[in-house]
């Protein structure tokens, strides 16, 4: 690691701020038209983004032509590391799980609202005409494309829902960073997490140029590997006659007699760039991610086997791991539980203010303006939805659900890294239906909490663990907290901002309902689900509140078998990733393949043959990002569907 002087850091520079500021934008349009457009690869549905970090080689590369003529003009590794962390912001914005989710479900009722679902007649007169576009006429050129955002005309119908939910957009993700403030020092100084996700910026970043890596033996052969890996398969895809070596098949078909039958679909696959991540995490997280899948897959067997009539939906695997995140929730805060009352006493001025260490004296928000920030943002956030029609027995517990599961994946990625977290149908609005049923809740609730859908769709791709990633590498390489904070800040405005031009821009020209887009189907997932919840109303989900039971306990259970036996090989957060959503069938295999290779490297080699691996698996990830990440560009520049590896 690079060492700089105490005196000195060359992080958050006026020209790395002045980078990063312009190539938001840039990767806000190539994400919208990676993952609404054209359908391929999804950019920044993984913890490592692939648009940002392919980025970072871009600029290490110039870097390095430019150190070679110019040393003196050449960014250093801070300013690297700041526009790193800036891009990260904003790409965490405009893709599918969150701005998208939200821009697609503005109008969306109304333009495909039909006499035949009714849906005027359901929910239409629970839909505040402030946030949202009711004019089907005015919605048009949106759906039908070969049209412009930059007509008058057209903005107009936009502003007013574009300013009220920017508006909200800002307030939650700003709380969101008070509440990393609060926890980062109990995290990173005193329990020390791992931050495994940082290590390749870092590692690539280090000197400026790359070259630590890229003189690496090792490295150039895993780059090289999974670089022609991609290359071929990518040609494949438009020249059939080209060998494919895309290692990836459907096992699930193979089992067609009862009651196998019943482990549906299961993709066997090997993604090089997972194998990668993985090798870097516990080796109890890796055996637990595929263990619990696989324990997934026997349970639904099991309920085939024994015909549970009762019970429709057994073995609620969903439900189990909505008790799983819980669980993970009461977890951290009970790990956290001294440092946060010391902060609550110290904010309250009951601790002298000499026991924030230096580091904490140079953050620009003292703990006070952080717990200030989170206790405005939530009554501002909560204050929003009352007035949008929600209940404020429903927003309270709802934004606390929120609050607490985003934390809890920002958490559980500083210390363990996994290469997804994502958490489909875990979020509030899942829990509340379950708890209080659709009827008790009310159209109003249920409306907007489904045009709150975007805020938890799969939490897979939001700021929050990139803050707590950034503040950890901030202190390693000496940059400035405050003006890192700054910068993050600037970089969210600004990414809602690039977000909602990059979606209307590229929505005008090509049309959401063009038919080879995939745009459409967020918006029928809120709104579909909405008209279910009106049309069927229902009281409390016994069985499926008591599946969240069964997973809450589970994961306590395992946490303390962990901590009271070392040799315990089951982590809980394998058990709360196993089911969260569709991608763990994608990779669960990888999983299972890391695991594998590290045990054996570790049983046989020590943590010697461990550490000398590194670049290989470094190798493997940087391969495939870059070379996936040109095909990508390649489709988007030239106007075609392209080879996508990494993509459902």
């Amino acid at each position: 690691m690079d060492q700089i002087p105490e005196n000195k850091s060359y992080g958050v520079t006026l020209r790395a701020f002045l980078i990063g500021l312009v190539l938001i934008p840039l990767n806000s349009y190539w994400i919208v038209q990676a993952e609404a457009v054209w359908w391929g690869t999804y950019l920044t549905i993984v913890s490592l983004f692939f648009n940002v970090t392919f980025t970072l080689l871009v600029l290490i590369g110039l870097n390095a032509i430019c150190k070679r003529f110019a040393s003196e003009a050449a960014l250093k590794q801070g300013e690297l590391i700041t526009i790193y962390v800036m891009l990260c912001m904003g790409s965490s914005l405009p893709g599918n799980n969150f701005l998208e989710a939200l821009v697609l479900t503005i109008g969306h009722p109304f333009w495909f609202a039909t006499p035949e679902n009714e849906w005027s007649d359901l929910f239409f007169r629970y839909i505040p005409d402030w946030l949202a576009i009711k004019d089907k006429n005015a919605l048009r050129g949106f759906y039908e494309g070969e049209s412009s955002i930059y007509n008058l005309e057209n903005l107009a119908i936009w502003f007013k829902p574009l300013i009220f939910w920017g508006s909200f957009a800002i307030v939650w993700l700003l709380t969101l960073l008070c509440i990393v403030v609060l926890v980062r020092k109990q995290w990173t100084e005193n329990e020390k997490l791992s931050y495994p996700i940082i290590q390749l910026p870092i590692a690539l970043t280090r000197n400026g140029t790359g070259s630590f890596l890229f003189k690496n033996r090792l490295f150039l052969i895993g780059f090289g590997l999974t670089a022609m890996l991609t290359l071929i398969n990518g040609l494949h895809f438009h020249f059939p006659s080209v060998p494919n070596f895309r290692l990836r098949t459907e096992i699930g078909q193979l089992f067609t007699e009862k009651p196998w039958n019943a482990i549906g679909w299961m993709p066997l696959a090997i993604y090089p760039w997972v194998v990668g991540i993985t090798f870097f995490i516990p080796l109890d997280l890796c055996f637990s991610a595929w263990f619990f899948y696989l324990f997934g897959k026997s349970q639904m067997v099991l309920g085939n086997l024994m015909g549970l009539r009762s019970l429709p939906d057994f073995p609620y695997l969903f439900q189990q791991t909505t008790g799983g995140w819980l669980g993970l929730f009461v977890i951290a805060l009970w790990l956290t539980r001294k440092h946060l009352r010391n902060v609550f006493l110290q904010s309250l001025g009951f601790r002298p203010k000499n026991n924030i260490n230096s580091f904490d004296r140079t953050e620009l928000l003292s703990y006070r303006m952080a717990l200030i920030g989170v206790i405005l943002g939530l009554a501002f956030l909560i204050l929003f939805c009352i007035f949008g029609g929600m209940s404020f027995w429903v927003a309270i517990p709802f934004f606390i659900i929120l609050a607490g599961l985003e934390t809890t994946i920002a958490r559980m990625r500083a210390e363990l890294g996994p290469p997804v977290h994502e958490v489909e149908l875990v979020g509030p609005d899942s829990i509340l239906v379950t708890l209080f049923g659709t009827r008790r809740l009310g159209g109003k609730n249920l409306t907007m909490m489904s045009y709150l859908y975007f805020t938890d769709r799969t939490v897979s791709s939001h700021t929050m663990p990139h803050e707590l990633e950034a503040f950890k590498m901030a202190k390693l390489l000496n940059i400035n907290p405050g003006k890192l904070i700054l910068a993050m800040i600037t970089a969210i405005v600004f990414g809602v901002i690039s977000g909602f031009w990059a979606l209307l821009h590229s929505a005008y020209r090509s049309g959401v309902d063009s038919g080879f887009t995939a745009y459409v189907g967020i918006g029928w997932e809120a709104i579909s689900r909405l008209a279910w919840w009106v049309q069927e109303p229902r009281g409390t989900n016994y069985p499926e509140l008591g599946f969240i039971g069964i997973g809450f306990f589970f994961s306590l259970i395992m946490m303390f078998l962990r901590v009271r036996f070392l040799w315990w090989p089951l982590h809980p957060v394998g058990y709360a990733l196993s089911t969260s959503g569709w991608i763990i069938n994608y990779i669960w295999f990888s999983f299972l393949l890391s695991w594998f290779i590290k045990s054996l490297i570790l049983k046989y080699g020590g943590i010697k043959a461990y550490r000398s691996a590194i670049p290989l698996f470094l190798g493997f990830i940087v391969g495939e990002y870059t070379v996936g990440c040109l095909w990508n560009l390649l489709g988007i520049i030239m106007g075609f569907k392209t080879y996508g590896f990494f993509e459902s």
